[in-house]
């Protein structure tokens, strides 16, 4: 029961996080952006350890994936979301993204080998894709797909992949890791590395701090990312990599619920439709886990 709380929860925060990211980008170019925000949540994660004595040490063994895992996760996934969100709505964005779960499946089935291949799942996970893509059709249409959309989505595209990579990375050689500490270090280290492309290729771009974008940087660091990534981390020690990437899915869905509720945003009948086909997704994916309860 715990462990829905849980995946609920970050599927509320990630969900509102596509717009937190919009908000930032209109005061940070996005490298330097990505930076700020872990360097919010790293501050808070280092004060919570000092509160609680939870200790940061990590072994020398562990440091090689805890390194390649933070420039998977933080450098190429989350720098190549924030580039690629420039040029894309957030709905858009989501889209794209939602090709993690996919990227999950394949890298833990056929590159690391971690969980025997399941045509149900892999099925489940091609059929919620499709479902995010028809809720949101229009938005993607709206695109264009002009030459800054095209390289938009190629960014994001190969970040989700990134992502996906360092989650199974993770599950595979972190998993002893306490989630607190392996958040501050995967972080620290993604920090220096979206630091320093920022520095490299962003040293002319005007930075405009205002409440807004304080604010939403604030939420991403503080809830979004230390506190989101705490949880996920611990949720991955007792879940399947795979079963845990069908937040990605869900978070588009929370992004048009929260439309609905403080816009009055209409609902159409194709929302709906793709809402139903993500859902029927999920549950052929998590048909085995059901059948053997």
């Amino acid at each position: 029961m715990l462990q829905l709380a849980v995946f609920l929860f970050l599927c509320v925060v990630w969900g509102t996080t596509w717009v937190g990211i919009k908000m930032t980008l209109e005061g940070f170019p996005p490298f330097l952006g990505a930076a700020a925000r872990f360097a919010v949540a790293i501050l808070a994660l280092f004060a919570y350890t000092r509160w609680t004595g939870v200790s940061l040490r990590v072994k020398r063994r562990d440091f090689l994936a805890i390194s390649v895992s933070a420039f998977l996760m933080y450098t190429l996934d989350y720098g190549l979301v924030y580039w690629g969100e420039q040029h894309l709505s957030a709905g858009v964005t989501s889209i794209f993204f939602a090709t993690f779960p996919l990227f999950t499946g394949v890298w833990s089935n056929f590159l690391f080998r971690q969980e025997p291949f399941r045509w149900h799942k892999f099925s489940g996970l091609v059929l919620g894709f499709v479902g995010v893509v028809v809720v949101f059709y229009d938005q993607l249409l709206a695109t264009q797909f002009s030459h800054l959309v095209v390289l938009a989505t190629l960014a994001i595209i190969s970040g989700a992949a990134g992502g996906a990579m360092a989650v199974i990375i993770v599950k595979k050689y972190l998993a002893h890791l306490h989630p607190i500490s392996l958040s501050f270090h995967q972080m620290l280290q993604g920090i220096f590395f979206l630091g320093m492309f920022g520095i490299l290729l962003e040293h002319s771009a005007a930075i405009h701090f205002n409440a807004r974008v304080g604010l939403a940087l604030l939420y991403l660091g503080l809830i979004g990312s230390a506190l989101a990534f705490t949880l996920y981390y611990w949720l991955l020690q007792h879940m399947s990599p795979i079963t845990l990437s069908l937040i990605i899915y869900i978070t588009p869905l929370v992004a048009l619920l929260v439309d609905y509720l403080v816009y009055r945003e209409v609902v159409a009948l194709r929302t709906v439709l793709g809402m139903l086909i993500i859902f029927a997704g999920i549950t052929l994916t998590e048909a085995e886990r059901y059948r053997h309860r």
